[in-house]
């Protein structure tokens, strides 16, 4: 049966100080991302990029959702005023006209042809 070996003191402090600086770029992937970064920290984060798999990926879903929202038509959203008003005249048609009833108050002219039958 094969040893198993387990990393040493350094190499686990490699992979700590590697996750960390992860950590910290992954921070700036944003601003990245709208070209917001000069000099060494974008130098910087493009290389980190380049070999993480991860952030390359994330960077990639993040350009692809600016692009999207950069394209799609513009919507305003409605007003609360306007949605509490729509929802109260709903419920108030509801109340005054329950789903079967008749709005004029009256009741259903009968068909001539349900009279012939009855």
């Amino acid at each position: 049966m094969k040893k198993l070996r387990f990393p040493g003191p350094r190499q686990l402090w490699a992979d700590c100080c590697e996750r960390v600086r992860h950590l910290r770029l992954r921070g700036s992937l944003e601003a990245y991302a709208d070209g917001e970064l000069t000099g060494a920290r974008r130098a910087q984060l493009a290389a980190h990029v380049a070999r993480c798999w991860v952030c390359s990926g994330s960077l990639q879903t993040l350009r692809l959702v600016k692009a999207s929202l950069r394209t799609s038509p513009r919507r305003h959203p409605q007003s609360l005023g306007a949605v509490r008003i729509l929802r109260y005249a709903e419920q108030m048609a509801a109340v005054h006209h329950p789903q079967g009833a008749h709005r004029t108050g009256r009741r259903p002219r009968r068909r001539r042809s349900d009279e012939a039958t009855s």
